[in-house]
């Protein structure tokens, strides 16, 4: 194979990966190529030589994504050791963030070096970069809130730096090219009393609990909030809540969250999505939006 014999020597390469099986939803048949990419110079190397005709998907964490059935052609890519690192400048209050970086690492981090404003990324189960692709957020707090600028890589392999304000950010959206990748991160990093902080993690730690089926598979938030309503209220009154399709259901706890019960594929979770936007769209002439990514081939039957 082409790819193999590129980078056989510069990545972990894994052919015919089981990746549906290491995403949250644990649904979802295999990556065709998978890359773990382990330095910036391999990255560089691997975008400025593959042929634009190979598809390229990054994964990070593997929450917030439904993998198909049918698996993912071309290249699926996933960052390692090199863009899992954190440094914080404390002279400068600057800490500088690899995207591979797992959310709980970063709230963790900020935590024991008493920096402030990171607690709300304890409700987020993801990775840095993806999260500022799509300006994730949740408990009055968004990822861009305290961001100097992102160092990002596109398909061509040229790095290039951009300034916050050279950014646009608004509800789950950035304006980062979308064949961009994101590799790190400099934001502020305030001083916080520790105590305030630990209540502050407590506090969102406890909502999440009460709150989220954090106990079943999932893959988080499964639909955008509208303008005029919140997601889950609008699922609420369609009268979803616990509904079944196949083996995905829609929680009880919070009706924004699809489960896997264990048997569920990954066309049963969309199409459990899709019936739910069909019944809002109808009743309330309002669209929902997926907040969760879905990609690969539907199975041929």
């Amino acid at each position: 194979m082409l790819i193999y014999h590129f980078f056989k020597d510069l990545i972990n390469i894994k052919i015919n990966f089981d990746i549906g099986k290491k995403t949250w939803f644990g649904t979802g048949g295999k990556a065709r190529v998978l890359l773990v990419i382990n330095n910036l110079k391999s990255l560089k190397f691997l975008l400025k030589n593959l042929p634009r005709s190979q598809p390229i998907f990054l994964i990070g964490a593997g929450s917030n994504i439904i993998v198909r059935d049918g698996g993912i052609n071309g290249v699926t890519i996933k960052l390692g050791k090199e863009f899992k690192k954190i440094d914080f400048i404390k002279k400068r209050k600057i800490i500088n963030i690899g995207s591979a970086v797992k959310d709980l690492n970063i709230s963790k981090f900020c935590y024991e070096n008493s920096i402030g404003n990171f607690e709300f990324l304890r409700g987020i189960p993801g990775t840095l970069g993806g999260n500022i692709k799509m300006n994730a957020g949740c408990f009055g707090s968004s990822i861009s809130d305290r961001l100097i600028s992102c160092k990002i890589i596109n398909r061509d392999g040229n790095i290039k730096e951009i300034n916050k304000e050279d950014l646009i950010f608004n509800y789950r959206f950035s304006s980062i090219p979308r064949d961009s990748i994101v590799i790190e991160a400099k934001f502020e990093a305030l001083p916080k009393n520790k105590k305030l902080i630990k209540e502050k993690l407590k506090k969102i730690n406890n909502e999440r609990m009460l709150n989220q089926p954090i106990n079943f598979r999932t893959g988080g938030s499964t639909f955008k909030n509208t303008s005029k309503e919140s997601a889950w209220k609008l699922i609420d009154k369609i009268n979803f809540r616990g509904k079944v399709i196949g083996g995905a259901k829609v929680s009880n706890l919070h009706t924004n969250f699809l489960i896997n019960d264990g048997k569920a594929s990954s066309l049963d979770l969309e199409l459990l999505g899709e019936e739910i936007r069909s019944k809002v769209k109808k009743k309330y002439d309002i669209n929902l939006d997926w907040e969760l990514i879905r990609v690969g081939q539907f199975k041929k039957i």
